[in-house]
């Protein structure tokens, strides 16, 4: 995937899982959890692997297939959850539990022994320690614009429902940008119907 200058924002560039009109997630990174299949979108280095826990960060969506499912051990690891389809109750052990609707968000220590209750897609942001980052979802209604300002943080913009132009580059929907610099950038649904974006913001 080659590289678009954002004409307002420094550099972006795309990430999807295929290319044309008809998205093929087949091109992301996949792998086996005990609850279903995870869906890698971003990783950061970028020559990092999950495997070896040696990222900085790392967003991605996962399906929960089980109707009751253990979340893997993330010791060290900060987690931001929210579900994209269906809805999650989770139970951290010693910790409390939480019932997340769609788009509703959940931070919690990926070390904490979590089940899962739901069948869901849900959407991860996993932060190593040292590493921050807030994770906000923004409806668009028909012909809407959204106007950010990023400043010293790494921003990535997912498209989670329908199409949406970041300046003059078209995201279609499951495609991801990641954006370095500083600037405003406008986000802005054209389409004839509603999107939701995710804005995941990364102080590194």
């Amino acid at each position: 995937m080659g590289w678009n200058r954002a004409s307002v924002c420094g550099i972006m560039r795309i990430k999807d899982g295929g290319s044309g009109a008809n998205q093929d997630v087949s091109n992301y990174p996949v792998s086996n959890w005990s609850g279903g299949k995870t869906t890698q979108l971003f990783i950061y280095p970028e020559d990092s692997e999950y495997a070896k826990r040696n990222f900085l960060f790392r967003i991605s969506s996962a399906t929960v297939d089980c109707e009751r499912s253990e979340f893997t051990s993330l010791p060290g690891v900060d987690r931001v959850i929210l579900p994209l389809k269906g809805s999650l109750h989770l139970f951290y052990e010693g910790h409390g539990e939480k019932v997340l609707a769609p788009y509703e968000q959940d931070r919690f220590d990926g070390g904490w022994n979590t089940v899962s209750v739901g069948k869901a897609t849900d959407f991860n942001l996993m932060l190593r320690e040292g590493t921050k980052g807030e994770v906000e979802v923004y409806p668009l209604q028909t012909q809407e614009n959204l106007c950010l300002q990023n400043d010293d943080s790494m921003m990535l913009v997912f498209a989670a429902e329908g199409n949406v132009c970041l300046d003059t580059t078209y995201l279609q929907e499951w495609q991801l940008a990641v954006i370095d610099g500083e600037g405003k950038i406008s986000i802005q649904n054209k389409e004839e119907k509603p999107a939701k974006v995710i804005v995941c913001r990364i102080q590194l």
